[in-house]
């Protein structure tokens, strides 16, 4: 279970700020190097966040997965640069709406990451119920 939880925690952190930076059109590499930059606090505080949007939020995290998932193969497979880029546009458009489907918008989506990051009763909540939905 430790290990779930760790591996989950790991990879919310990545999906923090990829649809928002995606929506913003940022290319991924100049999205790492600006977090590469930012200092990161000492003691996250989690926002308070409802059942609801948890349960949105674990929606969301498994389509933008698999959105991920889709696209990284594509990706590697790309003829050249600007195919590479219409296919992340494409994989951030198809992220964005992956969040709104499942009734979040994009900040409350990074809200509830940085909540799951931040408390542990939220990470284990999120966890259990991936792990119920196959996810994990």
């Amino acid at each position: 279970m430790k290990i779930r939880t760790t591996a989950f925690a790991i990879l919310t952190a990545g999906f923090i700020a990829s649809p928002l930076a995606m929506a913003q059109g940022q290319p991924p590499q100049e999205q790492q190097q600006q977090q590469q930059q930012q200092p990161m606090p000492q003691q996250q505080e989690a926002p308070e966040v409802t059942d609801d949007q948890i349960n949105a939020f674990v929606d969301a995290y498994i389509a933008v997965n698999e959105v991920r998932e889709e696209y990284t193969e594509r990706l590697q497979n790309a003829d050249d640069q600007e195919h590479a880029q219409e296919l992340q546009q494409e994989a951030n458009d198809a992220m964005t709406s992956a969040i709104a489907d499942a009734g979040l918008e994009i900040e409350e989506y990074q809200e509830v990451a940085m909540a799951v990051n931040a408390d542990s009763e939220i990470r284990e909540q999120v966890t259990e119920m991936l792990e119920e939905r196959g996810a994990l």
